[in-house]
């Protein structure tokens, strides 16, 4: 059964534009994955594959000497790094968000759901190209008004000194000039691809185009075994990689715009690619998982929690009463529910819910890896509890979210792990480690319920905080 979550490219695409073809796995080569598209501008581009944006008239060869292999190694490490710190931000403001919270809920389900569908690490990294592309939109366009911002600030000064004055006007001039040229230029770079280094090609150029001139130039023969003969003899076919120079239409951003201009009509494909990104980005899976998601969830919390919050209003031995009541109720509900979302997570039905038994015997054939998956799920969610001491300003929530977001993503890939080891295992572990590690889980979950119960004390919501449970459910909910 194939999840819609799996493909990151999902959505209704025109068929006049882009043609996505789905091909079963074992037809497929191993270094390309899920979906093969074609753009416009004639790129390459996969949804869950290692050779994005590639160009399709001047496929580059895969370098051969080992500095440019090096070099390439380091990029996509860096491409990476970005796009994984692109994720996390965006979840977090997105976590901070009312509504649109579930939609980072939803994110989390899959990253575990996919890892428990015998998918790999790397395809638990979902969405990672289009994080780092959205990422660097981001970074590009703040980069480029900040001379905006500096202006206005100092026409502001003119103005509040002397709003008639010559300097004053000359300031408010320059400062509509260079808004205009600001959006000219975001608009450039977003119509070439909107990649990082096009917001930044005025300042790169002179470094760029010497470096294609020059490897342009090594390509006469007499360079090439000049080269061959001195820095190929500490690196084989140096030579090759380096009069490799891509044709100069498909980096340079003044010459893609113009080529563009001329086979395009820029408001329509500028229109339709904004469009299909947006529908790429599969924010409604993502919103209908997360609220099926916290639904199931909250069902299951609702009464310990009930339970807890009666315990902090009652006195004498009601108060006492649900107190035990309500950690004794607590304590399989946060050793199982962990666990049941990450079955959730495998199709998104909310039945999953139900499945106790299946979660269970899954537990049974990997319990060591459950156990583990449980104690990292717990313990990471405990920072989160300190900075709910004290009243966080509006503007800042989203720091609340950011620390959710990057102690929940490894939490849940390691929920996703452990619930695949268990799938895999052809049976159940002999009952001499079933069992201790099934009895090692109830201290787990009892410490982490008296931890929950005591936040009431610190926590600015007070006893309703019990409502928040940002293990199971959300790190700020907007209901409070």
């Amino acid at each position: 059964m194939i999840n819609s979550g799996d493909l990151d490219n999902q959505g209704s695409q025109p068929q006049h534009r882009e043609l996505a073809v789905e091909t079963p796995s074992n037809q497929l080569n191993q270094n390309f994955t899920d979906i093969t598209a074609l753009e416009p501008n004639g790129r390459l581009i996969r949804a869950n594959g290692a050779c994005e944006n590639l160009e399709l008239d001047s496929v580059d060869s895969p370098p051969c000497s080992w500095p440019f292999r090096l070099f390439d190694g380091l990029a996509t490490f860096a491409s990476r790094l970005f796009g994984i710190a692109s994720i996390i931000i965006l979840l977090a403001i997105t976590a901070s968000i009312p509504i649109l919270q579930f939609i980072s809920f939803g994110y989390l389900f899959e990253v575990s759901g996919r890892l428990a569908r015998q998918r790999t690490f790397r395809d638990a990294m979902i969405g990672l190209s289009k994080a780092s592309k959205l990422g660097g939109v981001i970074v590009g366009c703040w980069f480029t008004f900040l001379p905006v911002r500096i202006l206005s600030s100092i026409w502001e000064e003119a103005h509040l000194i002397d709003s008639s004055s010559t300097a004053t006007m000359i300031a408010k001039n320059c400062l509509i000039l260079l808004i205009i040229f600001s959006v000219c230029h975001i608009f450039t770079a977003l119509i070439c691809g909107g990649r990082l280094r096009y917001f930044f090609w005025p300042l790169i150029a002179p470094v760029s185009l010497s470096i294609w001139l020059a490897r342009r130039l090594t390509g006469i023969n007499t360079i090439r075994l000049i080269l061959k003969y001195t820095i190929g003899l500490l690196a084989p076919n140096i030579e090759k990689d380096i009069s490799n120079a891509r044709p100069i239409r498909n980096w340079f951003p003044p010459i893609i715009l113009l080529s563009r201009i001329r086979t395009e009509n820029i408001y329509t494909t500028a229109r339709d690619d904004a469009w299909d990104f947006l529908l790429s980005l599969n924010l409604k899976y993502y919103m209908l998982l997360g609220l099926k998601g916290f639904g199931g969830s909250f069902v299951w919390l609702l009464i310990p929690t009930l339970l807890l919050v009666s315990a902090s209003y009652e006195e004498g031995g009601l108060s006492i009463l649900f107190g035990i009541l309500g950690v004794l109720f607590a304590i399989p509900i946060f050793g199982t529910l962990l666990f049941l979302q990450t079955h959730f997570a495998l199709d998104g039905k909310l039945i999953r819910f139900t499945e106790v038994n299946q979660v269970w015997r899954n537990f049974g054939r990997a319990p060591i890896a459950h156990l583990f998956a449980l104690t990292v799920s717990l313990v990471l969610a405990l920072p989160l509890f300190l900075l709910k001491i004290e009243t966080i300003p509006n503007e800042l929530l989203w720091t609340l979210s950011l620390v959710f977001i990057i102690f929940s993503w490894p939490a849940r890939l390691a929920l996703g792990w452990a619930y695949r080891r268990g799938k895999n295992a052809p049976r159940s572990r002999p009952w001499w480690i079933r069992y201790p590690m099934l009895l090692a889980s109830v201290p787990v979950a009892f410490a982490f319920a008296i931890i929950l119960t005591l936040t009431r004390y610190v926590s600015w919501n007070g006893a309703l905080s019990l409502f928040e449970n940002h293990v199971f459910l959300l790190p700020a909910p907007f209901w409070l």
